[in-house]
């Protein structure tokens, strides 16, 4: 114990950036609890799917989605989240899986959802390639 405490006294600039870089990491980690979510993985998602009703949302564009979707997926295109956000209400009790070809580009979604008080909002890992190729069912219109 005495050696830590004349590490510490030895080199306070090192001992507050170690203790600010902690300081960071729990408050990300005590946000990211919050928040209601994070990513999860396709076997993660099916699960929320059939015990909780969990809401597929596909942020790619509506000719992909035509193609082939996940299981009851709502198609809202990335940059139209904001002119949809009335309609989404609705869900906002029900876990939402945000998802886009590659799991890239969804986070825009997932945010824009929390500023709006979805408590339970998750990025697909790996999006659509990943639940494709884990073999999980698709839909196509």
């Amino acid at each position: 114990m005495e050696q830590v405490i004349e590490f510490i006294g030895n080199n306070p600039i090192l001992t507050t950036a170690f203790v600010a870089i902690l300081t960071i990491i729990v408050i990300v980690e005590v946000r990211r609890m919050r928040s209601g979510g994070g990513d999860v993985e396709p076997g993660q998602a099916t699960e929320l799917f059939n015990k909780q009703n969990a809401l597929f949302l596909d942020t790619r564009d509506e000719n992909a989605f035509r193609k082939a979707h996940l299981p009851g997926a709502i198609n809202v295109p990335g940059g139209s989240i904001d002119d949809r956000l009335n309609k989404l209400s609705r869900y906002k009790n029900r876990p939402v899986i945000v998802y886009c070809g590659t799991g890239l580009q969804s986070g825009r979604a997932v945010t824009r959802l929390r500023q709006e008080g979805f408590e339970q909002v998750y990025k697909l890992k790996g999006g659509f390639a990943a639940w494709q190729s884990a073999g999980f069912p698709l839909e196509s219109k």
